[in-house]
């Protein structure tokens, strides 16, 4: 069973089973995680939450789950600063005894799972105004339960459980324990639930997009963010199947709203198959701040290399084929526009006249382009020997 509220101007689930009430009139902030769509705006002050009303029950006794959510709060509680300690995100409650009150929140600004006197709390101190992506995992087989950040295991504990709540709503911002100094106060997006394991955690985490080029540009990835073209083609002689053609004077794909590529210091990482009709000279990724190239601020990312990671400590790291290049030289931070960006792919439009380009001669790629991803994490090398190799 997978299940995603992606509140995008509703409080449903995709397929309209698990339908979501609001208490005290929540609202929607856009962009949301995605960038396209919503997120799920809740006002602490006021009270505000979100109910998924049963039947039908949404069931995790006695059995392996995972419940995740993109979360990115205004205020937190915390004991040493107020009164309060709770932020719920979910919260099942059958009755406020052993393995039967489900609460999911962040509890003095660290993560926390709890099945009710049977929890784990995080190590990692959460910030107001920045995204995370939390993961809260309960492994039946060998009652261990997970809490992960960004797809990083935070910290783990067993023998926990089971979870044996058999009646209750699913309550989103708010829950029984320390009603009513509980509630969630800011956005909380992409809710999901299902059964993932850990590396399918850190996958769905950090991966933004992914672009297979099979005769579209469709996501392949969980945050749907589908690409535009403008005169492109498809390929049958990709790396894996088919790939992008990009032989014209003014062809590219673009994705836009980028929330986590716009946010200064974000780790984040390239990969790409490409095979040019020319060297000479050309852009494959530029990103920038407008969707027309420029916009205030801009910058080519990729001119005729294969895979680049980014990392505060490590700085730029280029491969290619899967073996590192070359580095930049010590750590430095990622001065992003600090709002989303727009991604082009094989031209830099008017970003040409505007933009600081390096070393590359920005200009129009000619040539295809195959299993474009982009994630939201600085990749290993084994990760990027991995994509190296499909």
């Amino acid at each position: 069973m997978r299940i995603l509220w992606a509140f995008d101007n509703n409080l449903d689930d995709l397929h309209n089973n698990f339908q979501g009430v609001g208490t005290n009139g929540p609202t929607y902030s856009s962009p949301g995680i995605t960038g396209y769509g919503t997120c799920l705006y809740l006002n602490a002050t006021s009270s505000q939450s979100v109910t998924i009303l049963a039947p039908p029950f949404l069931n995790m006794t006695l059995t392996s789950f995972s419940l995740f959510a993109w979360v990115k709060a205004t205020s937190l509680h915390n004991t040493a600063t107020d009164s309060y300690s709770d932020n719920v995100i979910f919260g099942q409650c059958q009755q406020t005894v052993q393995d039967k009150c489900l609460h999911i929140i962040v509890r003095n600004q660290y993560t926390y799972l709890g099945f009710f006197a049977d929890d784990i709390s995080g190590v990692t101190l959460l910030s107001t105004n920045t995204w995370y992506h939390m993961g809260y995992v309960y492994d039946y087989s060998t009652k261990t339960q997970y809490i992960y950040v960004n797809g990083v295991l935070d910290v783990s504990g067993s023998p926990k459980g089971p979870y044996q709540g058999t009646m209750g709503n699913l309550t989103i911002g708010t829950n029984v324990i320390y009603f009513p100094n509980n509630y969630w106060d800011g956005c909380i997006d992409q809710n999901f639930f299902s059964l993932s394991s850990a590396t399918e955690v850190l996958y769905e985490a950090t991966l933004t997009f992914s672009y297979s080029f099979e005769n579209n540009l469709l996501d392949g990835g969980t945050l749907g963010i589908n690409g535009t073209g403008t005169t492109i083609s498809y390929s049958t002689s990709g790396r894996v199947n088919n790939c992008l053609s990009l032989l014209s004077s003014s062809s590219y794909v673009q994705a836009t709203n980028l929330v986590l590529l716009g946010t200064v210091a974000q780790s984040y990482s390239f990969s790409i198959w490409i095979k040019p009709n020319a060297v000479a000279g050309g852009t494959i990724v530029h990103v920038s701040s407008g969707t027309t190239g420029h916009g205030g601020w801009c910058i080519p990312m990729l001119g005729f290399t294969s895979s680049v990671t980014y990392g505060p400590s490590d700085g730029l790291r280029l491969y290619v084929n899967g073996a590192q290049y070359g580095s930049a030289s010590g750590s430095y931070t990622y001065q992003a526009a600090g709002t989303p960006v727009s991604l082009l792919l094989g031209s830099s439009l008017s970003g040409l006249w505007w933009c600081a380009s390096g070393v590359i001669t920005m200009g129009q790629y000619n040539g295809y382009i195959d299993e474009f991803e982009l994630y939201s994490r600085e990749l290993s090398a084994a990760n990027v020997y991995s994509l190296a190799n499909p």
